[in-house]
């Protein structure tokens, strides 16, 4: 009986050993896939532009909801472009909505620029919030070319040049930009600006550079003629992730889909680190529902819960192991540092980068809980989503038909 209990316990030990090398080697490839991604960062932000001198009337359609945090300089960084003949076109839903001072304030400072409004009252429960507000906006937007831009961006006052130049090549059907978060007050808002300039900044760059495209609807810029051709805002109310369908709806008609290396700015200030964690669980749907495919490889993105395992699966380790796995997680948290202060230009601060490890760690968690998971949060709205980030029913809705049976 013992010899049998003794061959037991060395199969348990020879299974936690294999177990233990398998996941190292998870480890090192996360460590690898980390690496690329920042080095298509660092290739995608050397290219320039070339300068064409390409300038025709663009109509930037902004459909806001609320007063996000620096709304209002948003918005001046438009007012303010150096730009020959541009419109700014907002669309409101709620006829109270806050914002509306926001745009009053707007017009009444900039009276030079041509600043559009319209306050559509429509609230469709299966429906993109945002997609009703550009169907609402594009109606009254004048010019050919139209810029969708989402309210938490600050752009630099060369904007609107960078992008259009991109157009002057008709085989362009839409050009988006690399997006680079500033700010970060509280630790939620210093990771979640972390994340962005890293994981999801090399995941856009990388896709691009394999010319697989990956748009993030931040800033969109196309032709309002071929965009009707591709069913218009209209054939994407009932979608969530509108951004990257129609960058596959653009690549699939034979357009290039253009990433710009200017940069656009998101500004996070206070976000808390709950609002951070719900955020990328919405954002994990959406590319769950969007690229099964891909979304099944990003595990290897999140290098700590790799390196981390094998100290919890072997009863114990020699001094060694223990300085490799405090050495790789140095080098993942030095990177991602490094990365962040090179789109930036300022270093992101200790306790953001302290809390790397914990945040690849939850990220992951997000990840497994995302693939089952269907239900949104979003701006107020409780939205239930499926194939194709497709609306299907308000979680909330059910719940009330439930209760209601119940009753």
């Amino acid at each position: 009986m013992g010899h049998f209990a003794l061959l037991e316990c060395q199969g348990m030990r020879t299974t936690l050993d294999a177990l233990s090398v398998a996941m190292l080697l998870m480890a090192a490839g996360s460590l690898g896939a980390t690496f690329t991604l920042q080095w298509a960062v660092r290739t995608k932000l050397k290219l320039r532009a070339r300068r064409r001198d390409h300038y025709p009337p663009i109509s930037v359609l902004k459909p806001l909801c609320g007063v996000d945090e620096g709304l209002y300089e948003n918005l001046v960084s438009f007012a303010r472009q150096s730009y020959p003949e541009f419109e700014l076109v907002f669309g409101i839903a709620d006829p109270y909505d806050p914002a509306l001072a926001v745009v009053q304030r707007l017009r009444s400072e900039y009276p030079d620029v041509a600043i559009r409004l319209v306050v559509h009252n429509e609230a469709d429960p299966i429906a993109n919030p945002k997609v009703v507000s550009l169907v609402h906006a594009m109606r009254i937007a004048r010019h050919e070319l139209v810029l969708v831009s989402d309210s938490n961006v600050i752009v630099a006052p060369d904007y609107l040049q960078q992008i259009a130049d991109e157009m002057a090549d008709p085989e362009v059907g839409l050009v988006s930009n690399v997006i680079v978060a500033h700010g970060g007050k509280s630790l939620g808002a210093q990771c979640e600006n972390l994340h962005l300039n890293t994981f999801v900044l090399g995941g856009v760059c990388i896709a691009d550079l394999g010319n697989v495209p990956v748009v993030i609807g931040k800033s969109m810029l196309m032709r309002r003629g071929e965009l009707a051709r591709l069913g218009g805002f209209e054939s994407l109310r009932d979608v969530l992730a509108e951004d990257y369908l129609l960058g596959q709806r653009y690549h699939d008609a034979g357009y290039r889909v253009v990433l710009s290396c200017h940069p656009v700015r998101t500004e996070n200030k206070h976000l808390t680190f709950t609002r951070f964690l719900a955020r990328h669980m919405r954002w994990a749907q959406l590319r769950r529902w969007c690229a099964l495919g891909p979304y099944f490889s990003e595990p290897l993105l999140y290098p700590t819960p790799w390196l981390t395992a094998p100290l919890f699966v072997q009863e114990s380790l020699s001094a060694s192991m223990w300085a490799l796995a405090a050495a790789a997680l140095l080098t993942r948290i030095g990177s991602d540092g490094i990365l962040a202060r090179s789109v930036t230009g300022r270093w992101p601060s200790f306790g953001a980068l302290a809390l790397i490890p914990v945040k690849d760690t939850l990220l992951f968690g997000v990840w497994m809980i995302a693939f089952c998971r269907r239900n949104v949060q979003w701006r107020g709205n409780l939205l239930r989503i499926g194939p194709g980030t497709r609306l299907v029913a308000r979680a909330n809705d059910d719940l009330q038909d439930r209760e209601a049976h119940a009753a």
